[in-house]
């Protein structure tokens, strides 16, 4: 029981929150090399077809 919580006989195991916290570092990791990838994939797309972006112009 010392993973547990308890409170007037009804226990709740503490795991549970590290299991949603790494659950949503997963996702926000997950979503940010979509993101990435995405990104990749437009700039790659776009020299194929002779678009020039430059990075100059991005900041």
């Amino acid at each position: 029981m010392a993973n547990a919580y308890c409170h007037n006989r009804y226990c709740e195991s503490t795991k549970k929150e590290e299991l949603n916290e790494s659950m949503n570092k997963k996702i926000l990791i997950g979503g940010y090399l979509l993101f990435l990838v995405a990104l990749t994939a437009i700039v790659l797309y776009g020299a194929s077809i002779g678009v020039y972006i430059d990075p100059t112009t991005l900041s």
